[in-house]
């Protein structure tokens, strides 16, 4: 059980430095960004309501500070629709998982250059607003997105347009979307990929069993499985106990990574404005785990 004495040692250090719990920050006053947006679901919900209330966002990433191959500065538009919830709307473990992505393609089995190797599959479970599946893509990466909200998958359709990814047709297709509700058979596109992605999925014992199950379907031979975590509060951490147990038993490696590096992040709404990126008390909190079979 190394990978849950990681955590459990991990979840020591963060709670003895910031709380069990972080202190919500306070609500920005209503305006006309914000105004739209379900009080309710902020900040519990959301981690950042000011970035969850701008519909269109430019995320940018930045590896070229960093030592070694990394992948080249990326800039993404990512559309968002806090109306229809938790899908609709960017989280700060996508975002670490992207900058991971951009600071180490290898990870993805794609070099720091595009198209220096043949496409890698990767498939996204529960992909929201897909920010880690349309990097995996800008990378080099043939992804296939996938969430049970048929709303936040129109939502990705928009923001692989918006970024030169053709999501139909017959030639050059980098992003593909598809409707996956874990209760249900797994659809046949989602089988064989190299690199299985997983942010900020793990909220409740019950998720842990059903993303466990979706796993047990669609992760092959020597296939990867990327999770990234965000331990809010006791809960939260007794599911990802019971994930990282379970785990343990159907695949043959799990294992905590650094979350470093990272690829320097900047997020911008679509008029150049600054939006909240990840803070540190939340990046405190993500913690990013490897699965193989």
């Amino acid at each position: 059980f190394q990978c849950l004495w990681s955590l459990m040692y991990s979840w020591r250090r963060t709670s003895t430095a910031c709380g069990m719990v972080a202190a919500a920050p306070p609500s920005p006053p209503a305006t006309a960004a914000t105004a739209d947006v379900r009080p309710e679901l902020a900040p519990r919900s959301f981690d950042s309501l000011a970035r969850a209330a701008t519909p269109a966002l430019a995320v940018h990433f930045d590896a070229s500070g960093l030592s070694g191959e990394r992948g080249k500065p990326l800039r993404l538009v990512v559309h968002q629709d806090a109306s229809i919830g938790i899908p609709g709307v960017l989280y700060d473990a996508s975002l670490i998982l992207a900058a991971r992505l951009v600071a180490e393609p290898s990870l993805l089995g794609v070099a720091g250059c595009r198209g220096a190797r043949p496409p890698s599959k990767v498939l996204e479970l529960g992909c929201g607003t897909a920010v880690a599946g349309l990097t995996a893509a800008a990378l080099g990466a043939a992804v296939v997105c996938t969430d049970r909200s048929r709303t936040a998958l129109r939502l990705v359709e928009k923001s692989a347009a918006a970024n030169g990814h053709s999501t139909f047709g017959n030639h050059d297709v980098r992003v593909k979307v598809e409707r996956w509700d874990w209760d249900e058979e797994m659809p046949p596109c989602c089988s064989g990929a190299q690199v299985i992605l997983v942010a900020d999925l793990v909220y409740t014992e019950g998720g842990s069993r059903a993303l466990l199950s979706a796993l047990s379907k669609a992760a092959g031979k020597e296939c990867t499985v990327l999770v990234v975590f965000k331990l809010r509060d006791a809960q939260v951490r007794k599911a990802i106990f019971e994930f990282l147990a379970g785990a343990r038993k159907l695949f043959s490696e799990c294992v905590a990574l650094p979350l470093e590096p990272l690829a320097a992040v900047a997020v911008e709404n679509s008029e150049g404005e600054p939006r909240p990126g990840v803070t540190e008390d939340s990046l405190k909190r993500l913690y990013l785990y490897r699965l193989r079979r």
